[in-house]
């Protein structure tokens, strides 16, 4: 009887950027368009990081610094998902997972915020730049968000 030799390929995990997923220009323009929306939200509460953690703290956070930073940290990794870059196939995942978890979050807020009747001067998306105070019109525009997120994270996962 002839012995068959098995051999297994051992499977390595390689951070090796890879091309952009498959779109076309007018798709790109609109991930890419929400890539830099994360991006201008976090830069613009970087500018004003005070009124940012203030706006954190009145919303009820304990300890807005550390609160903050990660919301900022976590719009910026998010956005590399929707920009037509070489990434590795986890990096563009963990960005995607993010950008959905951040879009969540802010929508979660709208909603709690208007919700509890909280009156606030400023929602804190953009720092204390095009200061917003929480109604339906946020509630909606963090809808409209949230579904943009969605239907770009399943664009760029492919």
């Amino acid at each position: 009887m002839a012995k068959s030799k098995v051999t297994s390929k051992k499977t390595t995990f390689l951070a090796k950027a890879e091309t952009p997923p498959k779109q076309t220009d007018q798709e790109w323009f609109f991930t890419s368009l929400l890539g830099l929306l994360f991006v201008v939200m976090a830069i613009l509460q970087l500018a004003s990081f005070n009124d940012f953690k203030d706006a954190l703290s009145n919303t009820g956070f304990s300890n807005p610094t550390t609160w903050g930073t990660l919301i900022i940290a976590i719009e910026l990794w998010a956005s590399a998902a929707f920009f037509k870059l070489r990434l590795s196939t986890a990096f563009r995942r963990a960005s995607g997972f993010f950008a959905l978890v951040v879009s969540g979050f802010w929508f979660y807020e709208s909603i709690r915020v208007v919700s509890d009747g909280m009156t606030l001067t400023n929602s804190g998306y953009f720092g204390r730049f095009l200061a917003l105070s929480p109604d339906l019109w946020t509630t909606l525009a963090a809808s409209v968000v949230l579904a943009w997120t969605l239907w770009a994270v399943e664009r760029t996962q492919r």
